[in-house]
């Protein structure tokens, strides 16, 4: 091989440029990411020389050139190889690999880099997830989509993902070692779907008993996890003990301060709340101790460690001086067993609350850690930068991150502009380490958070016109003028600043039906902050492509994502003739108008099926794959069910917070709320009697419940019909309607 490798060399003439590293990088190793390359794009990875090269002044480096028919990929880590690698099939092959792809590329041929690109990165740090992505997205993922993810992950140069699986099988350990049985424990963890929010220390046993085969399997699938994260030299962030404990240690240790925390989160009854042990009490670092010792024995550790001890919850006591015995001992039990300690905390507890998380309590947390073992993860900067308002974090180091997502809603919106101002502003900000995402849910808005990504490799003189025609030349396959002006005007007229990424968005199907928006439950929002007008005409310029760009999976997925966003914001404008029949009193009428609403509802979930992004099918097929018995299966899918419908209990504080635009949800969960208001309403018509609103949210709490419930139906788990035809179909019925109307 070696001789191969010196002949080619000498008979390309390169052999000034080329030899010396390529030979380097052969015998050194860059193995990971020629492995991640051969899985992305198969049976193509010898096409492509890769080289080691030095940093550049301490930061990430890469290059992209060619000799002699080889594409030369050239960077200081695994990393930043698989960064050039995603460019170069960005920018210089025009496709596209993100998160949603469900198989490998393959492409007709491999172009040579014309020109060289040299890219260094201004971000030391660039982190990905949220605690709250391992139950919207993550919780029944198994090793196929987490390889693809950890590739994607990769080739957007993440190099501080949040891996938070898997910890239950260490605090399993934990809990046994200090009295409680297996079964206590298992009682005392939720269900998959809803661990984020136990670990978080809002709530405990909603769900449970946690099933052991769920504990054992997480385990060995974090373990392969944490391996492919540090073959590709990521430093994955484990979790860390922040306070949050059993109620049954109150008996084991009966001289132990234990406060319970004020009950209610969520709307949640108060036999889910939490407990949190007093940061004084020796049994705080014992505790610590054990959790991470167990931890390094199983996982390994990479030193970085998440905890946050007070999100959304109160504190036992506001004072000053306990939150830094809080924080002060959080680090020193970390550090006692982990010498080489980071401690990273997400910021929304201060914004969320910026009532009681007043600067001077902010600052007792802050320093009561040694500069530099404390980051923040500034948790929802397209909204607040909070940084600017908490003098740095106190001078503490943080991550500059993009949330963009609550609870995974499905809804088209990202503030491009406003976002790649913010990320070119902070450059200058020496207490800011990185950038990242801090997203409760991905497959969501993809393209915002690749630009996120990105942006530090770009430079000052970025212009987001410059980006946005590159994203759409790689969503064509081809530098195709009519996608570049769909995707231009969708930044300039739907993706816009004031449009805000997150809070409960929602289309009017999704909405649990009132006869006045102004009294629609708090977690879903119709509102529309840009003119449907102009999306239209994004689509229809989208659909001038040619026939070669419509056979590109990203150009269907995208005409599908618009139109099915455009159809759902045309939905309010056929609410409100409905609801304005209702109130004439006017029978025919209101038959009309409420027909063309629910045919255009149902119309929406055919087009979600001709998508996998799109299909309920999957998210249940994961869940129920998950289960090694009859009995495991139905538990898995109910708790799959539950978390994107009610939350927690029919009728509670958090229903509908994790709503989508899915196929099979739209006609088997949403629509048919709106059909038994629309019969409630038609039957108010004809008899004169009153639209009883309480005894209609109580048919909906019942049929809520029972939608959990059901784990007898079935949803499609594959695309169904032609995405493009199905897309254009509908552009064609609702185009004159949606443009004559204001």
């Amino acid at each position: 091989m070696l001789k191969v490798k010196i002949r080619y060399l000498f008979s390309t003439g390169c052999l000034t440029l080329l030899f010396a590293p390529c030979l380097f990088a052969q015998i050194n190793g860059t193995k990971s990411t020629q492995e991640l390359i051969e899985r992305v794009l198969p049976g193509s990875s010898s096409n492509f020389l890769l080289e080691n090269i030095p940093s550049e002044k301490g930061k990430d480096v890469y290059e992209i050139l060619s000799c002699e028919k080889k594409i030369v990929l050239r960077g200081n880590s695994p990393l930043s190889l698989a960064m050039a690698f995603n460019i170069y099939l960005r920018e210089v092959a025009l496709t596209n690999y993100d998160w949603q792809t469900t198989k490998p590329l393959y492409l007709n041929k491999l172009p040579l880099p014309k020109n060289k690109i040299h890219r260094i990165c201004s971000a030391q740090e660039r982190f990905f997830n949220n605690t709250c992505t391992f139950g919207y997205t993550f919780p029944y993922w198994g090793w196929e989509k987490w390889e693809r993810f950890i590739d994607w992950m990769a080739m957007n140069g993440i190099n501080r993902p949040l891996m938070q699986g898997g910890q239950e099988a260490v605090w399993l350990k934990v809990w046994e070692s200090l009295g409680m049985s297996q079964e206590q424990v298992c009682a005392y963890f939720s269900a998959p779907a809803h661990l984020p929010w136990h670990r978080m220390s809002n709530m405990d046993r909603w769900g449970g008993p946690l099933p052991l085969s769920y504990i054992n399997g997480q385990k060995e699938l974090q373990k392969k996890l944490l391996k492919r994260c540090r073959e590709l030299e990521m430093k994955p962030i484990l979790s860390a003990f922040a306070g949050h404990v059993p109620a049954e240690l109150k008996k084991l240790f009966p001289n132990t301060k234990i406060s319970t925390i004020k009950p209610g989160w969520g709307g949640m009854d108060s036999v889910y709340t939490t407990c949190f042990l007093d940061p004084t009490e020796p049994l705080f670092t014992e505790i610590q101790h054990r959790f991470l010792t167990i931890q390094q024995e199983i996982y390994g550790t990479d030193h970085l460690y998440s905890a946050d001890p007070f999100n959304e919850i109160t504190p036992p006591s506001w004072e000053p001086d306990f939150l830094a015995s809080v924080s002060k001992t959080i680090y020193e039990s970390m550090s006692k067993t982990d010498a080489n300690t980071v401690w990273y905390q997400m910021s929304w507890t201060f914004y969320y609350d910026t009532e009681h998380w007043t600067q001077p309590r902010l600052a007792a947390m802050v320093n009561a850690v040694p500069k530099g073992k404390l980051v923040f993860l500034d948790y929802v900067c397209e909204e607040e930068e909070y940084f600017r308002k908490s003098q740095n974090f106190q001078g503490a180091p943080f991550i500059w991150c993009y949330l963009g997502n609550f609870g995974g809603n499905t809804h088209l919106v990202a503030p491009v502009n406003k976002v790649m101002n913010r990320l070119k502003s902070i450059s200058e900000n020496n207490t800011c380490i990185g950038v990242g995402s801090t997203l409760e849910g991905i497959n969501v808005n993809s393209m915002i958070y690749e630009m996120v990504l990105e942006t530090p490799w770009l430079g000052q003189n970025i212009k987001i016109d410059n980006f946005i025609q590159k994203y759409a030349d790689r969503r064509s396959g081809n530098k195709n003028k009519h996608v570049q002006g769909a995707w231009k005007m969708l930044v300039d007229k739907v993706l816009i600043d004031s449009a805000v990424a997150i809070w409960n968005h929602s289309i009017i199907f999704q909405v649990s039906p009132v006869t006045n928006l102004k009294n629609r439950f708090w977690s879903t929002n119709p509102d529309v902050p840009y003119d449907n007008k102009d999306l239209l005409k994004v689509i229809q310029m989208l659909t001038k492509a040619g026939q070669s760009t419509k056979k590109t999976d990203a150009y269907q997925f995208d005409i599908v994502n618009f139109t099915r966003q455009m159809l759902g914001n045309y939905g309010l404008t056929l609410y409100a003739k409905m609801m304005e029949a209702y109130q004439k009193k006017d029978l025919n009428g209101f038959k009309t108008t409420s027909m063309n609403f629910l045919t255009l509802g149902y119309e929406i979930d055919t087009l979600l099926g001709t998508r996998h992004e799109f299909l309920l099918g999957n998210w249940l097929a994961d869940a129920i794959n998950t289960g090694q018995s009859t009995a495991e299966k139905m538990y898995y899918e109910r708790d799959a069910r539950e978390i994107i419908t009610t939350w927690h209990k029919a009728g509670g504080g958090l229903t509908d917070y994790s709503n989508r635009q899915w196929n099979g949800l739209m006609r088997s969960y949403y629509l048919p709320r709106w059909n038994e208001f629309i019969l409630r309403l038609e039957s108010s018509i004809k008899t004169g009697n009153e639209f009883d609103p309480k005894n209609f949210a109580q048919w909906c709490t019942q049929f809520e419940q029972n939608w959990v419930d059901n784990t007898n139906e079935t949803f499609a788990e594959k695309p169904v019909r032609n995405a493009v035809l199905t897309s254009i179909k509908l552009i064609k019925k609702y185009q004159k309607e949606i443009s004559s109307n204001p």
